[in-house]
């Protein structure tokens, strides 16, 4: 199949958006990325919280990381506290193939649009629901970000330093939940176009976060033992794969096989250490962990990282001098990937760069645009059979 049709295979696909935030965002951008119509569904007064977040744009509403995981998406108001918004959000309901929610548990239900009620006005429709701790447990009611997930989930205390337990820079538990839940979506839908039934999805970021570190999971079970913090030590917990301070910036080693090891004493000028005992294995390597550290973090003061890399790359030890974002997103590597794609700003002459779905695909022929708060909302109601006059009396009584 080529490219463009893998990522056109959500066609036709029409999704009702009721998240918030990164999670459920995420989930909803990256169906739409793949082909799928979204409907974005916010509050009048105000909108999308996120829309507030940091690095505005410059008009009220549409900060930067609102756009990061929304742009393409159609915006629709609707105060679900009155009647007449809630026979609207039905009649979406109905005419969809999948709604994407992240309330709390229970919330969905109380503002009218019980789970059974759904399901038996659209049986075709795929339900997911995205949460801190899930529909179910002692803990479903309990509220979560990012960050307080990384807490309760261990991955913080597997990322502690000298300082103690540090969480990872970026919301990396509420992306993943979102991918997981588009995983969810796909395999309903499989299931759907053989049995013509849609289904409902249970998503926690708590479920997330343990799947992200499935490998410690199985180690606790097997030894007993919560994996420690290694810092920024490789999984296999040599000096030889971890990151060091060079002359001039930082480099990450990959050095975990023994050839791989010889190849960076050689790139270094140090063959004949090869012969040290203290690198001749796997085993002694990590054994003399805290000597081999100290040797390299002295060799490697020597050189500048921008020059060791392609070096180092060269003779096949995997290695990558430390970057920042505005670094690596400029990157000609980059540029051949087809990740990133610009979408439309409003209010803006040059565009905004947002992440592709993650797999090169094509561009797509219209831009994205990130929608202001209810840009989207005369349009959504025309199509649903309201005329001008209805949609007047909809906005009078504050209900879109």
């Amino acid at each position: 199949m080529a490219q463009e049709n893998i990522m056109n295979s959500l066609a036709g696909i029409r999704v009702i958006d009721l998240t918030h935030a990164i999670s459920g965002s995420t989930c909803a951008q990256m169906l739409l990325q793949l082909g799928a119509e979204v409907i974005k569904v916010e509050p009048p007064k105000g909108g999308d919280a996120f829309r507030h977040y940091t690095e505005h744009a410059g008009l009220p509403g549409l900060s930067i990381p609102f756009a990061a995981v929304n742009a393409g998406k159609q915006s629709l108001t609707l105060d679900l506290k009155q009647d007449a918004a809630r026979a609207i959000l039905w009649q979406l309901i109905e005419r969809a193939d999948v709604l994407t929610e992240n309330f709390r548990p229970g919330v969905l239900a109380r503002l009218g649009f019980d789970p059974e009620e759904i399901t038996r006005r659209n049986p075709r429709l795929i339900s997911v629901s995205i949460s801190g701790f899930g529909q179910t447990g002692p803990l479903r009611d309990w509220g979560a970000y990012d960050h307080i997930v990384q807490a309760m989930s261990g991955i913080a205390m597997m990322n502690a330093g000298t300082d103690g337990p540090q969480k990872i820079g970026m919301p990396i538990i509420d992306s993943f939940s979102g991918y997981l839940a588009v995983i969810a979506i796909l395999s309903a839908l499989r299931t759907r176009d053989a049995t013509g039934l849609g289904g409902r999805a249970d998503v926690a970021m708590i479920d997330a976060a343990l799947k992200l570190i499935a490998t410690s999971v199985s180690m606790y079970s097997f030894t007993g033992e919560a994996p420690k913090g290694t810092g920024n030590r490789g999984f296999r917990l040599v000096a030889t794969s971890e990151y060091y301070r060079t002359a001039e910036g930082w480099i990450a080693l990959g050095a975990n096989m023994q050839h791989q090891v010889e190849a960076l004493l050689r790139v270094l000028g140090h063959e004949a250490m090869i012969a040290d005992p203290r690198f001749a294995s796997h085993d002694a390597r990590v054994m003399h962990y805290d000597a081999v550290k100290a040797w390299l973090a002295n060799a490697l003061m020597g050189w500048r990282a921008a020059d060791l890399e392609p070096l180092l790359t060269a003779a096949g030890v995997p290695a990558a001098m430390l970057r920042d974002v505005g670094q690596i997103a400029s990157h000609p590597h980059m540029a051949t990937r087809g990740l990133f794609q610009d979408a439309v700003l409003p209010g803006h002459d040059a565009p905004v760069t947002v992440v592709g779905p993650g797999i090169p695909a094509n561009a797509p022929a219209t831009p994205p645009r990130v929608p202001t708060l209810g840009a989207d909302t005369d349009a959504v109601l025309a199509n649903l059979g309201f005329d001008a006059a209805a949609i007047a009396q909809l906005r009078a009584v504050g209900a879109v």
